[in-house]
């Protein structure tokens, strides 16, 4: 508990690596428009490019949340 604390105050003392970030639930992905998967994208670290398709969008979202 002390260490959720201590990194809340000093961030910098804690990075976040790709493991520690959150996986998201893909549930019903196919339905979402391009501007919310690009959200979804920044929520679990990617950044993507809505001119990109998006099939590819999917794709990459789903490589990165594996």
């Amino acid at each position: 508990m002390i260490n959720k604390i201590i990194e809340t105050i000093f961030p910098f003392w804690f990075p976040k690596t790709v493991e520690m970030q959150h996986k998201e639930d893909l549930k019903g992905i196919e339905k979402k428009t391009k501007a919310e998967l690009e959200k979804l994208g920044r929520k679990i670290g990617i950044e993507l490019d809505k001119r990109l398709t998006k099939d590819k969008l999917i794709k990459a979202i789903k490589k990165a949340n594996k």
